[in-house]
């Protein structure tokens, strides 16, 4: 197995998915030094400005179906919360879901797969069918601000809501755009029995 790899990297040399620069890293250091990284607030979180290199690794990670980089991309979340949360609060991991259809259509969830690694490094499970969404929503970013709540209202509804009664709550998704999505999840997680909700995103969106 390991020559059958070595044999494909010296035909096909492993290169960065952002840069296409030479190297094993799937996400390379150069790339990550270009990342904007946020400072922390309260309990909702994003590890960068979602811009450059950083919307690049997303943009390839969600729509090329690069999933390689959910370690990279998860590792820098997992970075993150080592110096901004006290994860032996936190009981359980929850992704923000995707619509069936389009989950259907993109195959995974870049928002679980990003849970799992945080899971895996804590060892916090993630807990993936409590959350789910109920109708498909419109891009937040395409949308006046006064429709943004709106949009996401009703969206989401919980199955075994007996599993947050009382929990510490991690909410993981990639982009935070405007606030609404995690805020109606956040709704709904603490409406179902959730004692507190930290919201954590990969990414923030400057809104002009």
């Amino acid at each position: 197995m390991d020559l059958f790899k070595t044999i494909l990297d010296l035909i096909f040399p492993p290169r960065c998915e952002v840069c296409r620069g030479l190297g094993p890293e799937t996400f390379c250091e150069n790339c990550r030094k270009k990342i904007s990284f946020l400072r922390p607030s309260a309990f909702t979180h994003s590890v960068g400005i979602y811009e450059g290199a950083l919307k690049s690794a997303i943009w390839r990670f969600k729509f090329k179906k690069r999933t390689a980089l959910a370690d990279p991309l998860g590792v820098l979340m997992v970075k993150y919360l080592n110096h901004h949360l006290e994860m032996n609060e936190i009981d359980l991991v929850v992704p923000v879901p995707l619509h069936e259809r389009r989950l259907r259509e993109r195959g995974f969830n870049q928002s679980e797969l990003l849970s799992h690694v945080i899971s895996k490094y804590y060892d916090i499970p993630t807990v993936s069918g409590v959350l789910f969404r109920t109708k498909e929503t419109h891009p937040q970013f395409d949308l006046p601000r006064e429709q943004r709540l709106r949009n996401v209202r009703g969206a989401f509804e919980l199955k075994g809501a007996s599993l947050l009664k009382d929990r510490d709550i991690l909410l993981v998704d990639d982009i935070y755009t405007t606030g609404s999505t995690v805020s109606e999840c956040t709704y709904v997680l603490k409406s179902g029995g959730a004692r507190k909700v930290h919201v954590l995103t990969l990414s923030r969106a400057v809104m002009l």
